[in-house]
């Protein structure tokens, strides 16, 4: 559900191997839906610059292109391995192949979208730290997305934190016998309270619960900033329970759209002096959110909701 709808709707991509000096393409491979395998190695320009990069997706039709040159690969494995002990996280572990990779955007592998360039790399015990803080042990994190036609679940997940750990993940087909998916998703905004139950007399007490249908899903991604609290008002989204830190964020979030909002209005009516100075009011409602010691993710070093506009951009559907 998260995967950009360039590589969704169209999900094939791409691999090229290029090694020498000067470097040439050794191998092409379209792989996902309808792959064609090894395809010409003139699909793609080098060098691998950000415009070859798309003009060889949009020639071979695949939603994302990857480069790699054929040193890096055994330089990553090298590097990785030389961390890796019996015992570390494989939340660490991926954190450790991608801050490898990530040393190398540019320098031996390239993509587009350039996800390297954009995804942060927060070393482990931060990471770990603001997963303690915001979700509690003992509980269960519960996420439901509904198909448009309400005829079934189209993705669910129950998982359940223990010991600082997720170590137990389970989907709607565990509690199939005590409410059945058609139910579930014919009447969700109402039923997914029997959810809920169910979930804490099989699991652990929920301490998230989200229910939503796929269309408001994609309508959040690529819509305004106030979007989210427009859908949670309308109940085509619904976060119960939801952790005080949550509520708080979402409010947050809220009031800075609307301020955003407000101030692109005014200044529609404002000459340009003043519309320069009434374009910063959403600026400052985020800064004052910041400043006011509400962010829950300080830890991180990154905020993710900062990111996440970032990301916005490859979201939207490419003409």
């Amino acid at each position: 559900m998260l995967i950009p709808p360039g590589v969704r709707t169209r999900p094939r991509w791409a691999l090229a191997i290029i090694e020498g000096a000067p470097a040439r393409v050794v191998k092409l491979v379209v792989a996902g839906h309808g792959a064609r395998g090894a395809v010409d190695p003139a699909g793609l320009s080098l060098p691998p610059t950000p415009a070859h990069l798309q003009a060889c997706a949009k020639r071979l039709d695949v939603g994302a292109v990857i480069v790699l040159d054929a040193g890096v690969i055994a330089q990553v494995a090298a590097e990785v391995e030389s961390h890796l002990t019996i015992d570390l996280d494989v939340a660490a572990q991926g954190l450790l192949l991608l801050r490898a990779l990530k040393q190398r955007s540019g320098k031996g592998v390239w993509s587009d979208p350039p996800l390297l360039d954009l995804l942060p790399a927060p070393a482990f015990d931060p990471l770990q730290r603001t997963f303690d803080l915001l979700i509690p042990d003992d509980s269960a994190l519960t996420a439901y997305v509904i198909d448009n036609d309400r005829a079934r679940v189209a993705a669910s997940v129950i998982a359940v934190k223990r010991g600082g750990d997720i170590n137990e993940v389970a989907s709607h087909a565990a509690l199939g016998d005590a409410i059945s998916e058609a139910a579930l998703a014919r009447d969700w905004t109402t039923a997914y309270k029997r959810v809920n139950r169910a979930v804490g007399e099989r699991f652990a007490r929920p301490c998230v619960s989200l229910f939503v249908e796929r269309a408001t899903v994609d309508k959040i991604i690529v819509g305004p900033p106030d979007t989210l609290g427009r859908e949670m008002n309308a109940r085509r989204l619904i976060i119960d329970p939801a952790p005080t830190w949550l509520l708080g964020l979402l409010g947050g979030a809220t009031v800075a759209a609307v301020a955003q909002r407000g101030a692109m209005a005014l200044a529609n009516l404002l000459p340009q002096g003043a519309r320069d100075r009434a374009s910063d009011l959403a600026d400052r409602a985020r800064t004052a959110m910041k400043e006011s010691g509400a962010n829950p993710f300080a830890m991180l070093g990154f905020d993710p909701i900062e990111l996440w506009l970032t990301l916005r951009h490859y979201y939207r559907p490419r003409r």
